[in-house]
């Protein structure tokens, strides 16, 4: 038997506590639990110890190729567990062929929120979740820290039909903590990122992981920083990328759970179950949007202790983009509806009978030559992450709605950041940076240092005014002093500017004032 070389504090094994000698064939079982908490070392020990004592065998599916190859690494060749992508079982489904699942006791989907996020990009999913599902000799055992989506579905769908049979959900929920993030940022402009590496990240052996959307995005960056590893994922349509993707490089790091060089720019393929244990990871940054798939970049680091930390850094979305994506999800969830209700014909009233618009809810059906082989349909996981998606997008907008009417009855101001709110919540933080607005006011700082103790008469109040740099909703320049000294209290800086009369007749070196009467502005600073 095996023992991984990390004991997480909250342990899978502990929370099922010998239960799985109950399981009985036909069950579904639900682990929900974060990154770290013994989930793979629950099935390499605790479960193949059993199966090894039924004399059966376990199929752990994956979904991500690197995770496939950690996984081979991990695991003997004399065990009675199989590695296996969730894309091979759906490549065989649709060439007409059904996969074998009768020589395993046990299907462990890891990673499983797969079905649903994934659903975006990958038609297949549903079919594999559906052939799963659909097994009535075997024990299904879906594991994920971000599979609510999921689980909530199949709590609702299968829950009395597993009932009816003799057999039940079984459910092991760990509530997943962020105590080893140091430090929440969000940034409009890599520039931002790149600034605050320079300053803060700038040690030799500081190493940082970027998380980009795009694959041009990765790619770009790696092209420009030497020290660094472009990985992506070996689909044929990322064949222009590949050449770039150093497979020794990616193999070296697959084995040692760590990489050499100062920089590792990624796609999503990494988002999975991939174990990155390396102190030396100081900063990871994330420009996806989707809340469950970014909360799975941030767990790709491993942490070894208590002082083992990461800064991470997110792009933010204001609420206009919220609003613009919550528009487009509800429109394709509308479309959908019509095709669920009324079939196609419904669907043409509601989009036009010559639309070209896409929608990746609905889908034709493709054999592996390219060829139709039936009419439209609907995934099923594609419509549940739509309803997710705008379900968490809703609550986002209604809660900074919330916040903002507070936030005007107490004197304040509103401000367009559902995201950043929603996101520091989830992980129980409570300072964000937002970076653009932290070198600003750094600034600004060095700008009034300057200025402390000067009489600032209207000539050079504009200046002032321009440094600050503050405006309304409507994008208008505040000009009004209150305005600005509000500002430096608000955000904590340790100014003040005030507005006061001009009474002396003569200056110190006994000519007359040019000013008398007139009002100027004057900074001071607080001790410290």
């Amino acid at each position: 038997m095996r023992i991984d070389d990390y004991k997480p504090k909250q342990n899978v094994t502990e929370k099922i506590n010998g239960e799985e000698a109950e399981w009985k064939n036909g069950d579904i079982i639900l682990i929900s639990s974060g990154t770290a908490s013994g989930k793979s070392f629950f099935i390499r020990n605790k479960l193949e110890q059993l199966a090894d004592q039924q004399n059966v065998n376990i199929l752990l599916l994956v979904n991500r190729k690197n995770l496939y190859d950690q996984n081979k690494e991990a695991i003997e060749d004399s065990s009675r567990i199989k590695v296996e992508l969730y894309q091979t079982i759906e490549n065989q489904l649709n060439n007409d062929e059904e996969y074998d699942f009768s020589p395993y006791t046990y299907i462990v989907c890891d990673e499983s929120h797969y079905f649903t996020t994934d659903s975006g990009f990958n038609d297949n999913s549903d079919d594999s979740l559906q052939a799963i599902l659909g097994l009535q000799s075997q024990i299904r055992i879906f594991m994920s820290a971000t599979g609510h989506v999921l689980f909530s579905y199949i709590k609702g769908q299968y829950r009395r039909k597993l009932k009816q049979k003799g057999n039940k959900i079984w459910t092991y929920s760990i509530p997943i903590k962020f105590n080893q993030i140091a430090s929440l940022s969000f940034y409009t402009d890599f520039y931002a990122i790149e600034k605050w590496i320079e300053r803060k990240f700038n040690k030799a052996n500081d190493k940082i992981i970027y998380f980009a959307d795009t694959i041009q995005k990765a790619f770009e960056l790696h092209m420009k920083y030497d020290d660094s590893l472009f990985v992506c994922s070996k689909s044929s349509k990322n064949k222009k990328y590949l050449k770039y993707v150093d497979d020794d490089q990616v193999e070296s790091m697959i084995k040692q759970n760590r990489f050499d060089c100062k920089y590792l720019f990624t796609t999503t393929v990494l988002d999975n179950g991939f174990d990155l244990k390396d102190e030396q990871i100081k900063l990871i940054v994330c420009d996806i949007f989707d809340v469950d798939t970014m909360l799975q970049c941030i767990g790709r680091k491993r942490f070894k202790n208590d002082q083992d930390k990461v800064h991470v850094a997110l792009l933010n979305r204001n609420n206009r983009n919220l609003n613009n994506y919550l528009n487009s999800v509800q429109m394709k969830l509308d479309e959908a509806d019509a095709f669920i209700h009324g079939g196609v014909e419904e669907w043409k009233k509601l989009v036009g009978k010559f639309s070209r618009k896409s929608n990746y809810i609905i889908k034709n059906n493709v054999s592996s030559d390219g060829k139709y082989i039936s009419k439209k349909t609907v995934s099923r996981v594609k419509y549940l992450q739509a309803v997710a998606t705008r379900g968490r997008i809703k609550a986002m907008l209604d809660q900074n709605r919330e916040t903002n009417n507070f936030r005007e009855e107490t004197g304040g101001k509103k401000e367009s950041d559902a995201y950043m709110m929603y996101v520091s919540n989830l992980l129980h933080k409570n300072r964000i940076t937002v970076l653009e607005k932290m070198f600003d006011q750094e600034e600004l700082c060095s700008y009034l240092e300057t200025m402390v103790g000067k009489k600032i008469y209207k000539e050079g109040q504009k200046q002032v005014i321009e440094k600050f740099d503050i405006k309304d909703y409507r994008g208008r320049l505040q000009k009004d002093i209150s305005q600005l000294q509000s500002y430096l209290q608000s955000n904590q800086l340790k100014y003040a500017i005030g507005s006061f009369p001009d009474n002396r007749k003569k200056l110190e070196d006994g000519s007359n004032n040019p000013h008398k009467g007139k009002r100027y502005w004057l900074v001071s600073k607080f001790n410290e």
